[in-house]
């Protein structure tokens, strides 16, 4: 529908259009109880029937009263949105309480007031009843009703189709409602849903190669004096680790708002880069050993596969750094095994104070696995240091 056409615009062209109507009809003195003026006359023998003679048209003060008692009906359907139950009922008592003679555009307002008060009032058994109601005391005050049906039925002939028909109009218009607001609702979800999978992925992002650099980085100050060769090779490590975390944000972004020209120039990660990941926090103190038996994943659980080393590796970066730290991926049956192992930190290691960590690392990669109907498993060995053990079904994903 046009802007230029809203309900309260279209609501004064009809009061307009009705308006005009019932002056005319009142100004040719037409009204539903007018009669049709069958009589018969004589043509030679036999009785033919002759239409009437046109009457000449009333006076102007004669129709004043029904044009403005008629007309009155006509402009309450201003109201008819806001007011609908209101409306109707004072249209239907204003007729019969001044035996107003209708005509056809005020009997066509009394319907659309009919109508206006099942579709549009607040409770559809009060606009139904006050229909009924109105069938009722018509046929308790008035012996002949329009139209002319037998046993006074014409009330009910009108009112009540008209009000199913506003009842389907109103069930017809709650169901497009509810259905708009299953479906905003599904967006809300959705977005969350995409929030909450763009905060996983900037944390593992960050974290792990945050945690990198600072590890590095606190190395490279201890050492630069001494032995200025290792604290090069740590600092050439902070810029290689600082320029895959601007790369992988840089995709990651350029997913979220992705311009005219952008490509996909660089791949989300999986296990294929297990080992460069590997290589990174050894560079940064952590000796890592691993070991991985190939399998062909999908894009999305290969990505979900590499967070879980990487979170676990960023763990015992910032947990126990110097512990001596086992990876191993494995197929089992159906399913895809990932396990990270850690030792307690060498005796006199100190945990740096920025190691105490709100957990969400971990429960984000919860999230990750419940997407594909894995599970995670973290806790503390009984020796010492940190076990993850995440499992995933690869059936799931075929």
């Amino acid at each position: 529908m046009p802007r230029y056409l809203t309900p309260r615009r279209l609501d004064v062209a009809l009061v307009v259009v009705l308006g005009i109507a019932t002056i005319y009809y009142a100004r040719t003195g037409w009204n539903t109880e007018s009669s049709n003026g069958d009589a018969p006359f004589l043509i030679g023998p036999f009785p033919m029937p002759l239409p009437p003679f046109p009457p000449p048209p009333p006076s102007f003060s004669d129709t004043l009263p029904d044009m403005l008692e008629n007309l009155a009906v006509v402009l309450m359907l201003l109201v008819r949105r806001r007011w609908p139950i209101q409306l109707f009922a004072t249209q239907f008592g204003w007729l019969l309480a001044l035996d107003v003679e209708s005509n056809p555009a005020s009997l066509l307002a009394v319907i659309i007031g009919a109508y206006s008060a099942v579709a549009f009032g607040r409770r559809l058994w009060l606009s139904m009843g006050t229909l009924l109601a109105a069938c009722l005391l018509m046929v308790a005050v008035k012996q002949n009703t329009w139209p002319s049906l037998p046993d006074w039925s014409g009330v009910f002939v009108i009112l009540l189709p008209v009000g199913l028909i506003g009842a389907a109009v109103r069930a017809g218009r709650e169901r497009v409602r509810a259905s708009a607001e299953r479906s905003e609702a599904s967006t809300r979800l959705a977005v969350a849903q995409e929030r909450s999978r763009i905060a996983r992925e900037l944390h593992d992002v960050v974290s792990h190669h945050v945690s990198v650099m600072t590890i590095q980085a606190g190395a490279a100050g201890k050492v630069i004096d001494a032995q200025p060769g290792l604290a090069r090779e740590a600092l050439t490590a902070i810029e290689s680790s600082g320029r895959e975390t601007m790369a992988e944000l840089r995709h990651l972004l350029g997913l979220l708002t992705p311009g005219p020209g952008d490509e996909m120039l660089h791949p989300q990660p999986g296990l294929e880069q297990l080992d460069q990941l590997i290589a990174t926090v050894r560079q940064a103190g952590l000796p890592v050993t691993s070991r991985r038996t190939p399998v062909d994943l999908p894009r999305g659980l290969d990505l979900t596969a590499y967070r879980v080393v990487q979170e676990a590796l960023t763990n015992a970066l910032r947990y126990a750094p110097g512990a001596a730290t086992d990876v191993a991926v494995r197929a089992d049956g159906d399913g895809l095994v990932i396990e990270v192992v850690n030792d307690a930190p060498p005796p006199g290691t100190a945990v740096p104070a920025a190691a105490a960590g709100s957990g969400t690392g971990l429960l984000g990669l919860a999230e990750r696995l419940k997407i594909y109907g894995g599970t995670l498993e973290t806790g503390r060995r009984l020796g010492g240091g940190f076990r993850v053990t995440a499992r995933l079904p690869l059936e799931a994903t075929a």
